[in-house]
């Protein structure tokens, strides 16, 4: 089973994701009026796709609810999709991040093994030098009591849910092997090709992947402005 908490794009499209894999899902949302909006089957943003996987899976795979403590009980996997944004000196802000740890660990009476995973985007080594600390300093054993892990998301917003069942490659950032294992099972019906790496390399890629649109972007539109000048200063012949 799975919590995914946060329940925007890219966690509503995760949280019906793997509920079309046929694993159980409990969808986690602290804003009142968007989780009544998915509770009643509606989706609080358009996102072609989605609304038909909420429809198949409603109440069925998927369950968006408050309730963190049965959600955290009766998982395996919990996801973290929450905001992320800019601080004010520039860095990532984890305050959200941080506050829903907090959250799940204060829901956890039992010794199971789960795995905690990041699918938010956050600086290369944050895991490592932020993360884990975080989690050391309340006493847990990470490897041990707790898995760790980042599953960066590549989806474009309008493509979210052809993205997410069409994936082309699935990064998982891991350090220990028992989540590695548990992560092979949890995409046991993706075709996609699985990409273990370390905690930090995940990390990087995601953020390699948006600075790679992003310069193919400013390329594009630089040669749409030379092209249009070259049309220009030939007579308008085109180019």
């Amino acid at each position: 089973m799975v919590t995914v908490i946060g329940l925007g794009f890219v966690g509503l499209t995760t949280a019906l994701g793997f509920a079309e894999y046929g694993h159980k899902v409990y969808g986690i949302e602290a804003n009142p009026g968007r989780l009544k909006t998915i509770q009643d089957g509606r989706l609080p943003f358009l996102e072609p796709g989605l609304d038909g996987a909420l429809a198949r899976h409603l109440g069925k795979n998927f369950i968006p609810t408050d309730d963190i403590d049965t959600a955290i009980a009766n998982s395996d996997y919990v996801y973290y999709c929450v905001g992320t944004p800019y601080g004010t000196d520039g860095s990532a802000d984890l305050t959200y991040l941080y506050a829903a740890i907090e959250q799940t660990l204060g829901a956890i009476h039992d010794d199971k093994f789960r795995v905690l995973v990041t699918k938010s985007t956050i600086p290369p080594s944050t895991t490592e030098r932020r993360i884990i600390p975080f989690l050391e300093e309340r006493g847990i054993r990470v490897g041990v009591d707790l898995g760790v892990a980042n599953n960066p998301e590549f989806l474009r917003e309008g493509h979210c849910w052809e993205d997410f069942t069409n994936a082309d490659r699935i990064v998982i950032g891991v350090s220990d092997p028992r989540s590695e294992e548990m992560f092979r099972y949890l995409y046991a019906n993706e075709k996609a090709p699985l990409c273990f790496v370390s905690l930090t390399t995940g990390e990087f890629i995601k953020y390699l992947s948006n600075t790679s649109l992003a310069c193919l972007i400013s390329f594009a539109n630089e040669m749409s402005l030379a092209a249009d000048r070259i049309s220009r200063t030939t007579g308008g012949g085109g180019v």
